[in-house]
């Protein structure tokens, strides 16, 4: 690993350099305390209810090797004398001018990939095929609160392929995107009617789309398993930006199990399918989760299980219905369990969802007999809870019998 950020580069750009003994590299730029990680350079953010100075020495208990200071602010009697601090003006200028240094040098091929739910799965898939490669990805979940510029300099020098990641269109990301210079830009929605809305970044050597309605490409190159053939156009798109950053013609298949999906599976006796999702309750992963049921092939039901254990908050009913919000028109059935999933069905019912079956269950006891069977058909079976063990017995007790 290579960091671009270096006591060396730091020096010429701030008013005087404190305790600073050797020279240091710094892998990491952040802001956020939480952030903070061994060898990190820390950037006290400073907003009108806000003094990121206050945290210096969490920032030295959590590893940081350094930091940048604003001159005249209070330095801690706390802080080590050979803890590094370079004081200056204005730091967050520093930091700008040295992600523009960095993107005058960086020669990582970027990959801007721009959509919905089905733009997250294109880059799952790119991620997993090219994970031989030194890569960075920039999701616009987990960078909504970093600068810009901490972004950039936390990019390793070494890095070969950079992918920037837009959902639904984010300003932000394509302001990221701009700076990255993008080589390829990937464009991809469930319904092809949102490519006229989309903001098709420019400058990019190659652009590819992909779309579920209709389908597009409608190429049929590749060999895909049965259970991934209803994603055949976003593999096929995927196969086109893998072929331009690798040369290769024909991907690496074989790489995509579930896992790779975020998803973990079980078999059940009468060729149903249970997928196991445990990430963060943001809209952009209800969308990709939601649409993964709604999509996946070949199955007689597709069953959203909402049970008690995925929100730890019993009476936080907004995220309860922002799930039900997302319930797409494919999904036949949905179990909900426990007090906390109340709001689910109290949602789906108010919302009055026509051809979705809409169950609620005060306790696991009450569901079991129609978790039973739906387990024992053609079904597919998504499980969002804490409460894992339950259907591993009934898949067990199935199996024996």
């Amino acid at each position: 690993m290579t960091a671009f950020v270096s006591s060396e580069k730091l020096a010429p750009l701030v008013k005087k350099v404190q305790g600073l003994n050797s020279k240091i590299s710094f892998p990491k730029v952040v802001s956020n305390i939480y952030d903070v990680e061994t060898g990190t350079l820390f950037i006290p953010r400073e907003e009108e209810r806000y003094d990121g100075h206050q945290f210096i020495e969490a920032a030295i208990e959590g590893g940081a090797a350094g930091a940048l200071w604003r001159a005249g602010e209070p330095i801690p009697q706390t802080v080590p004398e050979d803890f590094p601090l370079f004081i200056t003006e204005d730091p967050a200028s520093v930091c700008r001018h040295l992600a523009a240094e960095y993107l005058k040098e960086h020669r990582a091929e970027v990959v801007f990939v721009e959509g919905d739910y089905t733009a997250s799965f294109i880059l799952r898939v790119l991620k997993t095929w090219t994970s031989g490669k030194n890569t960075e990805v920039i999701k616009e979940q987990e960078t909504k609160a970093v600068d810009t510029a901490e972004l950039i300099l936390s990019l390793d020098l070494d890095t070969e392929l950079v992918f920037v990641e837009a959902v639904e269109s984010s300003r932000r990301m394509h302001e990221m995107a701009s700076l990255l210079q993008p080589d390829i830009a990937l464009v991809s929605y469930y319904n092809a009617d949102a490519f006229d809305e989309a903001e098709v970044e420019e400058g990019s050597s190659n652009t590819f789309h992909a779309s579920l309605l209709p389908n597009y490409p409608e190429t049929k190159h590749l060999t895909i398993p049965s259970w991934l053939e209803s994603y055949r156009p976003l593999l096929e798109a995927a196969a086109s930006v893998y072929k331009v950053i690798t040369g290769q013609d024909v991907p690496p298949m074989e790489l995509l199990t579930a896992e790779a999906f975020g998803f973990q599976t079980m078999k059940t006796r009468a060729d149903g399918l249970v997928l196991f999702e445990a990430e963060a309750m943001e809209k952009t992963n209800l969308d990709y989760s939601l649409g993964w049921l709604s999509h996946i092939q070949p199955f007689e039901r597709r069953i959203l299980v909402i049970d008690e254990g995925f929100q730890a908050d019993r009476f936080h009913k907004s995220v309860h219905e922002l799930f039900a919000d997302h319930i797409t028109s494919s999904i036949t059935d949905v179990f909900a369990v426990g007090e906390k999933a109340f709001w689910v069905s109290d949602a789906l019912s108010r919302a009055g969802r026509k051809n979705l079956n809409t169950q609620y269950y005060k306790t696991h006891v009450d569901a079991i007999d129609d978790l039973r069977g739906a387990l024992n058909g053609p079904n597919v079976i998504m499980y969002k809870g804490a409460n894992r063990e339950l259907i591993y017995q009934i898949l067990h007790q199935l199996n024996r019998n």
